[in-house]
């Protein structure tokens, strides 16, 4: 079983994005740019809508809103109030993150407590607001953080997968969870390793704009291809 893909992979598997009009991971780079432009959309209703749907459709076409999901009793303005909590004023630190300069700058803690702050929050909103009052899943809360601001990768299946194979078999605890103390461990191990710090140094723009892919979801990339090869 394989340990180890290159950087040459994860931009391959972009490039068949590129290559095909109607590409599932074009629906990752609409909610995206959707949101990248439009970011500071607090008060306009228009706008507010049109992300939900961006969103919405995002998430359906990455497998949440399959049967047995609670997300498929909802209507997509189910999204509005989640978007509302992303752009608030004081979340404004979260879009355009590099972590390792904020671990240079000692800026690293604060910014860490506002992300996992927008998690409980997210997790709330969603909780009260769906039919049955479920919970989320770390997979969904990550998903969306990816799919707007673009500063986690979504913690999947086949993303965690890859974790373990990348991870020295010691050191694996603690690292399956999105939580403040996990983050924390993938930064230091992403930052130790020479394959994947490249990777998250990569300056790559979504085709046709001057967009840059967010360094976590090159990351989250790099480990879903490990994770689904057999």
């Amino acid at each position: 079983m394989s340990k180890s893909i290159s950087i040459k992979n994860v931009f391959k598997e972009i490039e068949k994005s590129d290559k095909s009009v109607y590409h599932r991971g074009k629906s990752w780079e609409h909610c995206y740019k959707f949101f990248r432009r439009y970011k500071k959309l607090r008060n306009d209703k228009l706008l507010m809508d049109y992300a939900a749907l961006h969103l919405g459709f995002f998430l359906a076409s990455w497998g949440m809103l399959r049967g047995s999901s609670f997300l498929l009793q909802q209507d997509y303005k189910f999204y509005i109030p989640l978007i509302r909590v992303l752009v608030k004023k004081e979340r404004d630190r979260l879009w355009n993150l590099n972590f390792y300069k904020l671990l240079k700058e000692r800026k690293i803690e604060e910014t860490l407590d506002c992300l996992f702050g927008l998690k409980e929050d997210l997790k709330n909103e969603i909780t009260k607001n769906n039919l049955d009052n479920k919970m989320p899943t770390d997979l969904l809360i990550t998903k969306i953080i990816m799919a707007t601001m673009g500063c986690t990768p979504a913690y999947d299946r086949y993303f965690k997968i890859g974790l373990n194979k990348k991870i020295d078999s010691k050191n694996k605890r603690g690292f399956s969870s999105f939580n403040k103390k996990s983050f924390k461990k993938l930064l230091d191990f992403v930052g130790k390793d020479v394959e994947l710090k490249k990777i998250y140094n990569k300056t790559h723009f979504i085709q046709g704009t001057k967009i840059k892919y967010p360094p976590m979801k090159l990351l989250d990339l790099y480990f879903w291809l490990l994770g689904s090869q057999k």
